[in-house]
């Protein structure tokens, strides 16, 4: 590889801690190497461990002990023998045993393994393994509840080097290395993008080894290639950023988040000759902490980290063990978001080179009934790590308004040149990879604990930077309303277990769309007719529909996966006097925060249009554009200032500034529309302005409004001038 080309690397986007996706710290993973050996003969991890027949008793297990996530893989050579024939049959037993006992898998696609007929140098490459990807994409999206999660190509740096460099592995090469590592980068960011044509919300992790390369004391002239060779495990991860050789395609939105693979042997001396490097251990002073290593790959890329693998050998596995949950845990004392470690492998297994037994695993080889036997220093190692680390995962730090508008105005902007195929898939993708499913939640059970007023700040925001996330958000936020003010107790914590898992949640409040949800002959599993497009997307939509009196009653649908089975619709709250005014009020305040912001799309389409044709210092389209920003900023503070009205004692209060607000942002966006649409540059914006959801009918709210006004004794109210100060979280 030529020498980088470097470009500014863009600020980190996560400047939050995430919540972990899984259900406990502490993951397992299943060793599912493919490759052949230089003999010619292949390894098959999965099939040796019997993994693939036992795979329902291995995750009942898993689950049993606490490990409530895993890594596993599927096998490119079974699943594709000839090219573009897709059989996953081989596939089938694991996925369903992982479902079955509820854990979530980040599913290894190349761990190391190819087809015979692919060649890794190949030009064709890159779209032979995208094609593979998106196949596996669809086939396991139809499987899985909740986000999935996969590595796309295994440990990007030591697969160049074995495979590339020295002819450890397939394909065989030496001297190759950079070359082999561009094509599997390029592999990698093709297929993300054909896994995200098909789930826009699917997340990745890529794993890496994390590695210590030290100057040996008695050479301490090779200070510089030590240097390098340390650095150089972090290149795979710079390419995939398209922060060096940015024509391989990267860009920030390829690296989600960073696996982390750490072992006993990965730190030592360098030496010349790489077979004769010294091992650095624990108790010599050039070893550097577990939670430095860790602080230090989060300070350069500013992504979450999971410890993807880690384990030793025989009596070395247990105290390990215990050592990196202390570098795990005072990493997250550091403030380093580490969302979990993955004990790996998880079973024994044999020997890449030599077919011997390596007891590195919690459980041994399976019996003829699945059973496997525990180490026993292990499991009680483990036992006492999870005591030490938190049943559920750490909740994130609190975080500002604006930090968290910065962090989505940054997720924004780098997912803009994806093109306009498909963008209510990217709006989705947008909201999951920035939590802002899960912001509304709050801290203490794993949100970030966004109140309402904020929610009308970022829905603003997101109706400039992306209309259709916008609305998406917007629905999704009046669903998790309803569900606080009208669900049990127990219909709230599963629509948080939901919404942590990365599910959407949808709000339609029309008597049609309950209408054609209860409908007899509706499409099983599909979205109800006369709904709208986007709700093809939402997990659980939120509806009324007639209930079993005369009456009507609040329900959520939760449409089920691939369509086999009949939807899951549970009442939630009869509505014989209507949804609250909070409720009502809240929903509205939400659609004309979110108004606005595409009222602030045109107003920006409007001057670009102005600087282009030279016209920004004509008096009349200044003073065209003052009368706009006037209007949009009045409206603005009124409809902030009327969500602390929301939840107070007086409804008629309440319904009263939620009218006058309506007026004013609907005078605003309508005043916009007339000045500012004509000077072109924005006309897809003030068609999506023109057609965005009604509002809830207002009929009581502008009546409350017209007896305010006449008939109190004064005006405005004084409880309308009190405001509170701002405050996250709440």
């Amino acid at each position: 590889m030529s020498a980088p080309t470097a470009r500014p690397a863009p600020p980190p986007l996560p400047e939050l801690a995430a919540p972990s996706p899984f259900a406990t710290f502490w993951l397992g993973g299943f060793e599912c190497s493919t490759q052949r050996r230089p003999s010619g003969r292949r390894i098959d991890v999965i099939d040796a461990t019997g993994h693939d027949r036992w795979a329902a008793q291995d995750y009942a297990r898993l689950a049993a002990w606490g490990l409530g996530g895993a890594r596993d893989g599927l096998r490119w050579h079974l699943i594709e023998r000839r090219p573009g024939a897709f059989d996953f049959s081989s596939a089938e037993a694991q996925v369903a045993g992982a479902a079955a006992a509820g854990v979530p898998v980040i599913w290894d696609l190349l761990h190391y393994g190819l087809p015979d007929f692919v060649d890794v140098f190949s030009p064709e490459f890159p779209a032979q393994f995208a094609r593979y990807v998106q196949a596996t994409a669809a086939w396991l999206r139809a499987r899985t509840h909740g986000e999935l999660w996969l590595c796309p190509i295994n440990e990007i740096s030591f697969f160049a080097w074995g495979g590339g460099e020295v002819g450890y592995l397939n394909p065989f090469a030496r001297g190759r290395g950079a070359t082999l590592k561009a094509q599997l980068v390029r592999a990698a960011i093709a297929g993300m993008d054909a896994a995200r044509r098909v789930d826009p919300g699917v997340r990745f992790l890529h794993a890496e080894p994390l590695i210590a390369v030290h100057a040996h004391p008695d050479r301490p002239h090779e200070a510089g290639a030590a240097g390098r060779e340390h650095e150089g495990q972090f290149e795979a991860l710079d390419l995939l950023l398209g922060r060096v050789h940015p024509e391989l395609g990267g860009g920030p939105e390829y690296v989600d988040v960073i696996g982390l693979n750490y072992y006993p042997y990965n730190q030592w001396h360098h030496h010349p000759q790489p077979e004769a490097r010294e091992r650095v251990t624990p108790d010599q002073p050039a070893y550097q902490s577990l939670d430095l290593l860790l602080a230090a790959v989060h300070d350069r890329y500013g992504r979450p980290l999971l410890i993807a693998e880690t384990g030793a050998e025989g009596d070395a596995r247990a105290p390990w063990l215990e050592q990196v949950a202390r570098g795990a845990l005072a990493a997250q004392a550091r403030g380093v978001p580490v969302l979990g470690v993955c004990l790996y492998p998880v079973v024994n297994h044999p020997g890449w080179d030599d077919d011997r037994h390596c007891p590195n695993g919690l459980w041994d080889y399976p019996d003829a009934l699945g059973h496997r036997a525990a180490d026993p220093a292990l499991g009680a190692a483990l036992a006492r790590v999870q005591a030490q680390t938190p049943a559920e995962p750490l909740p994130p730090p609190a975080v500002t308004l604006a930090g968290f508008c910065r962090h989505l105005t940054q997720a924004a902007q780098s997912s803009a040149h994806e093109g306009e195929e498909d963008r209510t898939g990217a709006a989705l993708h947008l909201l999951r990879a920035t939590h802002a499913l899960r912001a509304p939640l709050p801290l203490q059970i794993g949100g970030l604990g966004l109140d309402g007023r904020g929610a009308l700040t970022v829905l603003r925001l997101l109706g400039r930077l992306h209309p259709e996330a916008a609305q998406l958000y917007e629905s999704h936020l009046g669903a998790l309303d309803l569900m606080n003010r009208l669900g049990t107790p127990q219909q709230r914590e599963q629509a948080a277990q939901a919404v942590r898992a990365g599910d959407l949640f949808g709000l339609y409040l029309s008597e049609e769309a309950g209408e054609s949800l209860m409908a007899p002959d509706r499409a099983v599993g599909g979205c109800p007719r006369g709904w709208p497009e986007e709700a093809d997307l939402v997990d659980h939509l939120v509806a009324p529909v007639q209930g079993p009196g005369e009456g009507w009653a609040l329900a959520l649908w939760r449409p089920q996966l691939a369509g086999f089975a009949s939807p899951e619709i549970t009442l939630l709250e009869p509505l014989g006097g209507g949804l609250p005014p909070a409720a009502v009020g809240g929903q509205t305040l939400r659609r004309l925060a979110l108004r606005l912001g595409v009222a602030d799309r045109l107003f920006e389409a409007g001057r670009q249009a102005l600087r282009l044709t030279g016209r920004q210092h004509d008096d009349r389209q200044r003073r065209r554009f003052v009368r706009a920003a006037a209007g949009l900023e009045g409206a603005w503070h009124l409809t902030r200032h009327a969500s602390q009205l929301l939840d107070r004692s007086d409804e008629a209060a309440t319904l009263a500034a939620v009218a006058l607000v309506c007026e004013a942002v609907e005078a605003a966006c309508e005043q916009t529309l007339q000045d500012l649409e004509p000077l072109g540059g924005g006309a897809l914006t003030a068609q999506y302005l023109r057609g965005l959801p009604p509002l809830p009918n207002l009929n009581a709210a502008r009546l409350a409004l017209e007896t305010t006004l006449l008939d109190a004794p004064a005006w405005p109210p004084p409880t309308w001038t009190a405001l509170d100060e701002d405050r996250w979280p709440p």
